[in-house]
């Protein structure tokens, strides 16, 4: 019934792999070592926490949301998880125990947006803001460091010369995409975002629609944080706080509208826009430019992707054969 609602990867997919092709051309051409197998797992291992929440943040978006709590989130999650590595306890407890924080921090976000229609943007600052609060509390000034958790070997680890953790990313997105598109729930998300009223007239639940697509991007952010420990072995202050404005670069750039609309977005878009974002930083570095400047450098591209959206919108430009009106 709302398969009318689930785009296609479409026109926009594809200008987004064609840009970051000819990113990868035009690093590979002025910036040195740029292409070497090294270089590029490591761009892998450095972006992977970027990778996973972006899937989150783009089921959020899609419903016409935000959540710039992700990275605090992350960190809270990232505390627990280096507290109970210190004290020997299971691993699939611990993972057990990260998840559900995880779950539990987005359906605060996710009820307050719901049930009492508080704006998203506004809902995620403010715990954004609490959970960064609870971040110093937790680790009161000082480093979490020496961990060194049992599963951490998926961020070294490689099969066939293929980094584990390249897999791993993959196959997330791959359940995902199957998740949005093939899955009734998933069409519920991208019915609510394109039309919540014939949504509602339809019989979707779109309070809990919103409630569970907050508690899932809480779900995916409690992954990340234990990539994160996996990968760097500690935990310090600022864990998370250029990690919202990376994700939401990446779902936007990927073809996801800013503005939701549930018209035209998905995870394939997504992963092109992660890549975009890691190739370039990592192209930035190499090339000696300023560091100052890699956030710069993303405010643009979103505000260049906003504009592009709403340009190609007005004018009715890129509505592939399987995208929505």
């Amino acid at each position: 019934m709302f398969k009318k609602y689930v785009p296609k990867p479409g026109r926009r997919e594809y200008i987004t792999f064609l840009l970051l092709f000819l990113e990868i051309v035009l690093f590979g051409i002025f910036a040195p070592n740029f292409l070497t197998v090294s270089n590029l797992v490591r761009v892998v291992q450095n972006n992977a926490e970027i990778a996973i929440v972006s899937i989150g943040m783009t089921i959020v978006m899609l419903l016409g949301g935000i959540d710039l709590s992700v990275g605090s989130v992350m960190g809270v999650i990232a505390i627990v998880i280096g507290y109970m590595l210190q004290a020997d306890i299971n691993i699939l407890l611990i993972a057990v125990v990260a998840i559900c924080i995880g779950i539990g921090l987005g359906l605060v976000n996710g009820f307050l947006v719901a049930k009492f229609n508080i704006p998203d943007m506004i809902v995620t600052l403010a715990t954004m803001n609490i959970w960064k609060a609870a971040i110093f509390a937790l680790l009161g000034g000082k480093w979490l460091t020496g961990l060194n958790p049992s599963y951490g070997v998926i961020t070294r680890a490689r099969v066939l010369g293929i980094p584990v953790l390249l897999l791993f990313i993959i196959g997330v997105y791959a359940v995902f995409y199957y998740f949005l598109m093939y899955r009734r729930f998933g069409r519920h998300i991208y019915a609510t975002g394109c039309n919540p009223q014939s949504a509602n007239l339809s019989g979707i639940n779109i309070a809990g629609v919103k409630m569970v697509s907050y508690c899932i991007s809480g779900g995916i952010v409690a992954i990340a944080a234990m990539l994160y420990i996996a990968r760097m072995g500690s935990v310090e202050m600022t864990i998370g706080s250029d990690l919202p404005i990376a994700c939401i670069a990446a779902v936007t750039i990927g073809g996801t509208g800013s503005k939701g609309g549930g018209k035209r977005g998905s995870v394939i878009g997504t992963l092109a826009g992660v890549l975009f974002i890691a190739f370039l930083k990592n192209g930035i570095v190499i090339l000696g430019i300023p560091s100052l400047l890699e956030n710069c450098f993303i405010g643009l591209l979103i505000i260049i992707s906003v504009l592009f959206d709403a340009l190609t919108s007005r004018y009715g430009l890129l509505k592939g054969k399987g995208e929505a009106a």
